[in-house]
C-alpha cells in the first residue's frame, strides 16, 4: 500500500462479510426456534441474504478471483494454492444455499432447522478463509486500476436502485466503527440519499435494526 493506503481499501468487503455472517447467524438462530413457523422475517432475512451473496460472488469472481488466478498461472505457488483452498470453501456453501432455500420454499421447517446452521458454519468458513488468507494478497497481487475495476463491476452489478437497499442492508446492526468507515468512503451526495430515502425505506419494509445517524 506504500503511501497510498486507499488504493487498497477493503473496508466495503469486510463490512459485506461481516453482513453475510450476521444473516446466516439470524437464520441459525430462527432455526432453532423450537416449533416456531417459519416466520416473514425469516424469508426476508434470505431474500436480502441471496440476493447480495449472489451479486457479491459474481463480482468477486469476474473481478479479482478470476485475475489473481491469472496472475498465478505462468509460475503456481502460494496464491493458486490460498485460492484453490477458498474455492473448495466456496464450494461447500453451494448445495447449503440450495437446500435452505428449497426447504424456506416448501415451509420445512425440519429441513431448514437442518441445514441453517450448516449454512452458517460454512459461509463463516469460507470468510474467515477470505479475510484471513485470500485478501491480505490483494494488495501484492492486483495493480490499483485492477481493484477499481472490482468496484467498478459491483457498481454495474448493484445500480443505483440495488444500492439504495444494498447500503442499508449491509449497515444494518454493524458497528459504529463500520458504520462510520463504510460512511466516510462515499461521496456527500450518496450519504445523504442513506440518511434520508435509503435508510427510512428500508426501515419502513423491513424492519431491520439500522442504526441512526
Amino acid at each position: 500500500m506504500g503511501c497510498e493506503p486507499r488504493r487498497f481499501d477493503l473496508t466495503m468487503l469486510h463490512a459485506a462479510y461481516d453482513a453475510f455472517r450476521r444473516d446466516t447467524a439470524r437464520l441459525a438462530a430462527a432455526a432453532r426456534a423450537d416449533g416456531a413457523p417459519v416466520d416473514a422475517a425469516t424469508m426476508t432475512t434470505w431474500s436480502l441474504f441471496t440476493s447480495h451473496w449472489r451479486v457479491q460472488d459474481h463480482a468477486e469472481k469476474n473481478a479479482l478471483w478470476t485475475v489473481m488466478y491469472a496472475k498465478d498461472a505462468d509460475a503456481p505457488g502460494r496464491l493458486g494454492v490460498v485460492l484453490d483452498a477458498m474455492a473448495l470453501r466456496a464450494v461447500k456453501v453451494v448445495p447449503l444455499i440450495d437446500a435452505v432455500d428449497a426447504a424456506l420454499e416448501h415451509r420445512d421447517r425440519l429441513m431448514f432447522a437442518r441445514y441453517a446452521p450448516d449454512l452458517h458454519a460454512a459461509v463463516n468458513a469460507l470468510l474467515d478463509h477470505k479475510e484471513s488468507d485470500v485478501l491480505p494478497l490483494i494488495p501484492d497481487t492486483l495493480t490499483a486500476f485492477e481493484w477499481g475495476t472490482f468496484d467498478v463491476e459491483f457498481r454495474r452489478e448493484t445500480g443505483m436502485r440495488g444500492l439504495g437497499v444494498f447500503l442499508p442492508w449491509l449497515l444494518d446492526g454493524a458497528p459504529e466503527p463500520t458504520r462510520r468507515a463504510v460512511l466516510a468512503l462515499l461521496p456527500p451526495p450518496i450519504r445523504l440519499c442513506y440518511r434520508t430515502s435509503w435508510r427510512p425505506r428500508y426501515r419502513r419494509r423491513f424492519g431491520a435494526a439500522v442504526p441512526a445517524c
